[in-house]
């Protein structure tokens, strides 16, 4: 019995553990709000405070080493953005990435618990004081500090109690001990309370509990058959404990209600028959005596209507049945996005990150709002796989949509699995949704395929089609046929003023930029400003010679287009090629990542080789040192030129240096036939040269001059003829 009386002691207190060691720093994501929790290995005396991006946790007198290898393996980063520790003070910095607030407790000795709530902190909570600053620690008023006493209320023995004495104990106040030594009931249940709120903090922290806001009631009132328990904490909010697994209320980031599965469950609205048996049934009795609307036909219309997705015809019922259901403001924004029509007044706002089907209709109803946390994402998964299969073919290309646009590649890919799940001919709108992903996932061949397809094919996808075909023609630096662009000016004139009319503008400026019209590119820029740095690298990396010179050349006072930045480098290289060594210098102030071979380049070709070799001081790759070369025949030295071109391999370059030098002695030794010929003539003596001497005759010595002249021409024509024309130093 004592065995069994010992293991249930362990279960209900825990295992201490014993020994100082790393601090674990733990987590967990809660509706609401994310709780840290650190282990010391016992009693600390703790500090908390604000920081410029975020708060402070400190233990007086130590200097803790945290174990933060599992901090974020249950949480994201929407509210706790970084955590690390001062290596100097020892103290523990929380880095906050949200409009939210800390609030820390002592669990018990040792575990310190900080969680992270939405929303504005309390008016006068002392967690928002520096611990260094304006606001000295010590000037706030000290709190007593008290240890936990360890409660007297021994659970497990009170449990055995009847089994070991074979009667129930009594519990009445100011009753004796037992016979066998167990505790009286302490007549204040003060040691009652505490074990009560020991155990509870204990099983929060666990996961065994679930903590939720109290219920809103009106004052003096209570709320009837609630089983929940409030608990104060000092500063904290209120709690309520419940049960795990017992039903508690979703709430929005902002701390609003989530609608309900309930309220929002569309796939029972309607049937799997045919539509046709079910539109009778589904109208009948909208009226009762009086010819007054009856409300619960009027709400079954409407939800058969929102199931069938027909939401102009779900707010035409509204309209012609007024009326003051409940549900109405949900109705209204749901007809809204069925239709695909935006609606700013929608119930969904701000619901993207509830754990109900709100998150899905949430997301639906607003591009830009998609579900952070992962049990919104899951919440919006089940809720879309639920839809019937008509509307999972209606909503799924724009939701999936959605998610490719911030790279969520595993629920858009959830997504149009649950779309391809339903049997049959899945239509073009679908089929236009597997080549945007496949662009995404880095397929542009087989997605090039798909849209090229259904561009050329009748339909409204035909120039949604075509719009996304020329915009990834264009990325890839593909041409564009003509034809595509004259499809693209007659779609643009039927949309002119529409809310899609700019992204076709958009298609347009970039067709014409990749079928080489660069001159209607630039006319048009200005009504697609989004395009123009694609524009611009189009013109780098294919336009004519006579479209660079036309656009890219600047003024005297003119500065390159900021948006060009990130073809300014290619572009400067071409103008260099050109032979537009100042045109280039200009272009390469934009290029502030330009290789340092290009901007040596530039530098001598504007006359400035010692900048050019400063340029290249590291870099011996062959480019770099046939540049070299040239900035050192610039400089006039010839023979550090002809060492780099011998290096290189270019031995006519390497004479061409060697000739500059004067050392026609070299030359006459190691330079090639033409070189050594002329070389000889120079450097041998007259006699030698003539073949006479002094002493022969008039006659001899003049024919010996003119054979030595013919030789003389000889050599310099073939040395001439060897020679090739320099490159200029601009390109």
């Amino acid at each position: 019995m004592k065995r069994w009386l010992a293991f249930l002691l362990i279960l209900v207190f825990g295992v201490s553990s014993a020994g100082a060691g790393p601090v674990a720093i733990t987590s967990g994501e809660h509706p609401g709000f994310t709780r840290l929790v650190m282990q010391y290995s016992g009693p600390v005396d703790w500090q908390f405070g604000r920081t410029a991006d975020g708060y402070n946790l400190r233990v007086k007198q130590q200097k803790p080493v945290y174990d933060m290898a599992k901090a974020f393996d249950l949480i994201g980063k929407s509210r706790l953005s970084a955590i690390w520790a001062d290596t100097t003070t020892g103290d523990l910095h929380l880095g906050i990435a949200c409009a939210c607030y800390a609030m820390p407790f002592e669990f018990r000795p040792g575990i310190i618990v900080v969680d992270l709530y939405d929303g504005a902190p309390r008016k006068g909570s002392s967690f928002e004081l520096p611990l260094d600053g304006p606001v000295p620690v010590a000037a706030l008023p000290e709190q007593p500090k008290t240890q936990l006493p360890q409660p007297v209320y021994n659970w497990a023995d009170i449990a055995m109690a009847p089994v070991q004495h074979g009667a129930v104990m009594s519990l009445q106040p100011g009753t004796d001990p037992q016979p066998d030594g167990l505790p009286a009931i302490d007549s204040g249940l003060e040691s009652l309370r505490l074990s009560l709120m020991q155990e509870l903090s204990r099983g929060a922290s666990q996961g065994i509990v679930d903590m939720a806001d109290p219920p809103k009631v009106a004052q003096n009132t209570s709320v009837e058959g609630d089983p929940s328990v409030q608990i104060h904490l000092g500063e904290t909010p209120d709690l309520v404990i419940r049960q795990k697994g017992e039903s508690q209320r979703p709430l929005t980031a902002q701390g609003a209600d989530c609608l309900t599965d309930e309220r929002l469950e569309i796939p029972v609205w309607g049937a799997s028959r045919p539509v046709a048996d079910q539109i009778g049934p589904e109208r009948q009795g909208l009226t009762g005596e009086f010819d007054k609307p009856d409300p619960d036909a009027v709400t079954r219309a409407i939800r058969f209507q929102l199931f069938l997705g027909f939401g102009a015809e779900a707010r035409n019922l509204m309209r012609a049945f007024p009326s003051n259901l409940p549900d109405k403001a949900i109705w209204e924004s749901m007809a809204h996005i069925l239709d695909d029509e935006p609606y700013p007044a929608s119930i969904f706002s701000g619901m993207e990150d509830c754990g109900t089907a709100a998150a899905l209709w949430a997301t639906l109803a607003d591009p830009n709002a998609r579900p952070g946390s992962e049990q919104a994402k899951a919440a919006v998964l089940h809720s879309f796989s639920a839809l019937p299969p008509h509307l999972r073919r209606l909503l799924g290309p724009h939701l999936v949509e959605s998610f490719l646009a911030t790279k969520d590649i595993s629920v858009a890919t959830a997504l149009r699995d649950a779309i391809l799940r339903v049997p049959g001919d899945p239509g073009p709108e679908i089929v236009l949704m597997q080549a945007k992903m496949d662009q995404v996932l880095g397929k542009p061949d087989k997605a090039e395929v798909q849209l090229k397809s259904l561009s050329t094919s009748p339909g409204p996808t035909s120039a949604e089609a075509l719009v996304a075909l020329v915009e990834q023609k264009a990325t890839l630096g593909q041409a564009v046929d003509f034809s595509q662009v004259q499809a693209l000016e007659e779609m643009l004139k039927e949309r002119r003023g529409g809310t899609d009319a700019p992204r076709f503008q958009h298609a347009l400026v970039l067709a014409r930029a990749a079928s080489g019209d660069f001159e209607g590119a630039f006319a048009e820029i200005a009504a697609a400003p989004d395009a123009t740095a694609t524009v611009w690298r189009l013109l780098a990396e294919a336009g004519a010679d006579t479209a660079l010179l036309t656009f890219a050349t600047l003024g005297d006072t003119d500065l390159p287009p900021q948006a060009a930045q990130e073809s300014a480098a290619l572009i400067a290289d071409r103008l260099l090629g050109l032979g537009f060594a100042d045109q280039s210098a200009k272009w390469l102030t934009l290029a502030d990542n330009a290789p340092a071979l290009l901007k040596a380049r530039v530098k001598l070709a504007a006359g400035d080789p010692k900048a050019a070799l400063a340029l290249l001081d590291d870099d011996e790759s062959p480019v770099s040192l046939g540049i070299k070369a040239q900035a050192h025949q610039a400089l006039g030295q010839a023979k550090e030129a002809a060492a780099l071109y011998s290096q290189l391999g270019k031995p006519e370059d390497q004479m061409v240096a060697l000739t500059q030098t004067g050392d026609l002695a070299a030359l006459k030794v190691g330079g090639p036939e033409p070189w050594k010929a002329v070389a000889d003539i120079v450097t041998a003596a007259p006699v030698a040269k003539t073949g006479v001497s002094p002493l022969d005759g008039p006659l001899a010595r003049n024919k010996a001059l003119v054979q030595d002249s013919a030789a003389t021409r000889d050599a310099i024509t073939a040395l001439l003829d060897s020679v090739k024309v320099p490159v200029p130093l601009t390109q």
